[in-house]
């Protein structure tokens, strides 16, 4: 009896390639793994695709480009090395041949340049008139090409390639990534420069400072401004829980299976405090499964993690680093709006001073854009339903609930300062009221708001916020 096996959901998907840009701005589909995996889920070799993977390594190494600008450049480099090849060989030998193969060469190593790529072409078209006019009845032929090829040179470049930082950026940021993953502790990274992208949220940027986890530069308040990098993916986790690749949303199939967004919120959770975010297998099978047989417990984790890799898709199941004995969420690169919350903090703590108006008005919008409500909102809904109650894991949330409203406390604290000193007091009573409803034992910002609504006149709102928050001693 033979058994036929259906295709694997997910598997045409399992290509985790990514854009290269080596040398030059050349750019090709690599084969490299987009992140790295302890023990992975995916498919073996045959589901992969070697034959085509080796195909593409050898473009890569060619530096054969991958988009429409390129490829018609590249068809015109091509022909103008074989123009200058029959110009040297065919006797007696003309040198005009050097010159079309010099441009040949220059051309396709810069290809991804509009400059010099523009300026190549109408060299070239500039040669056929002057032959034209030397009495070369064929030459308009060389003129229009180069012509023509000027213009599509002048076209934009791909979006990979006018997205991506310069060598400089690219160079600064793989070294603080390195640094970080060699001891700089857990934390999340820079790539959340990111983020860039950013999705609907900018990413956060200063005027004054950069957070380059724990770097000297920025100990000493040295002015650095990150870089924008924007990230595909996106994570909104102050309100309802939502996953966003390019701007779309896919939360949906995630929401659709409790069991698996419960062990997904989890792992976000302990993600939040940017310590150490991994979890034991065997802690993690209690929490999806209290109450169950050790056997049973390890089991259905191990069903679920293969099941949330699969809902989550190829494009976020990178997310989920798995290996024999621990499990965590990977969010080096992710767009995360508690990982900006958490980057400005620092930012601002480093300050030696009061903020200045930029890097106000990147708190204001952060708070706007972070004000949506609690952490993962609606868990706990979702714990009783998955496990009754019966799992620790809402406590994990709580403490991640907690530091959050911290840190929008902080920022709230540090916007008011700033409007304080500017003579803008009350543009910083909403912000200091929104601070206190979830950190009411606050008093530093209930001060602050006290003092706000005493300068705007409004003593009766200052006599209410003294009882409110205890401060009548103070009167």
């Amino acid at each position: 009896m033979s058994v036929t096996y259906g295709p694997v959901p997910g598997i045409e998907e399992a290509r985790p390639w990514k854009f290269t840009t080596p040398n030059h701005g050349n750019q090709r589909l690599s084969g490299a793994l987009a992140t790295t995996t302890h023990w992975s889920m995916q498919g073996g070799p045959r589901e992969e695709g070697l034959g085509r993977q080796g195909t593409l390594r050898l473009l890569d190494w060619l530096l054969v480009p991958s988009d429409p600008r390129g490829i018609v450049l590249l068809c015109g480099y091509l022909a103008s090395a074989a123009f200058g090849l029959v110009a040297l060989v065919n006797p007696p030998g003309d040198p005009i041949g050097f010159a079309y193969l010099a441009v040949a060469v220059v051309g396709y190593f810069y290809i991804q340049t509009r400059g010099l790529t523009t300026f190549l072409w109408l060299l070239v078209a500039a040669g056929g008139v002057a032959a034209w006019f030397a009495g070369g009845p064929a030459s308009w032929i060389e003129f229009v090409i180069g012509l023509g090829l000027a213009v599509v040179a002048l076209t934009p470049l791909p979006d990979e390639e006018r997205s991506r930082p310069s060598p400089a950026v690219q160079t600064s940021i793989a070294a603080v990534t390195s640094s970080s993953r060699n001891g700089g502790g857990r934390g999340l990274s820079l790539d959340t420069f990111d983020s860039s992208r950013k999705v609907e949220d900018s990413p956060v940027r200063s005027s004054a400072e950069a957070e380059v986890g724990g770097n000297g530069a920025a100990q000493d308040n040295v002015d650095v401004k990150p870089a924008q990098v924007r990230s595909p993916i996106a994570i909104k986790a102050i309100g309802r829980l939502r996953l966003l690749v390019n701007e779309r949303d896919v939360t949906a199939r995630l929401n659709e299976q409790p069991r698996l967004e419960f062990l997904f919120c989890y792992l976000l959770a302990r993600a939040v405090s940017g310590g150490d975010a991994s979890v034991d297998r065997p802690a993690l099978a209690d929490e999806v499964a209290p109450g169950f047989p050790a056997s049973s417990q390890r089991d259905r984790l191990r069903k679920q993690l293969y099941a949330l890799q699969g809902t989550l898709g190829s494009q976020l199941k990178g997310l989920l680093q798995v290996n024999a004995n621990r499990i965590r969420l990977e969010l080096d690169g992710v767009d995360t709006d508690f990982g900006r919350l958490s980057q400005m903090c620092r930012l601002v703590s480093r300050r030696r001073s009061l903020i200045d108006d930029p890097l106000a008005e990147q708190i204001r919008k952060l708070l706007d854009d972070t004000g949506g409500g609690e952490f993962l909102s609606g868990f706990s809904e979702l714990e009783h339903q998955v496990t009754e109650g019966r799992s620790s894991a809402l406590e994990v949330v709580e403490a991640a609930r907690q530091l959050i409203a911290g840190q929008r406390a902080d920022l709230a604290r540090a916007l008011a300062e700033h409007y304080e000193a500017s003579g803008r007091p009350q543009a910083s009573i909403a912000y200091l009221r929104a601070a206190l409803v979830s950190s009411p034992g606050r008093q530093d910002l209930a001060r602050l708001l006290v003092a706000a609504y005493m300068r705007t006149g409004q003593t009766a709102l200052a006599d209410a916020a003294r009882l409110e928050f205890d401060l009548t001693q103070e009167k």
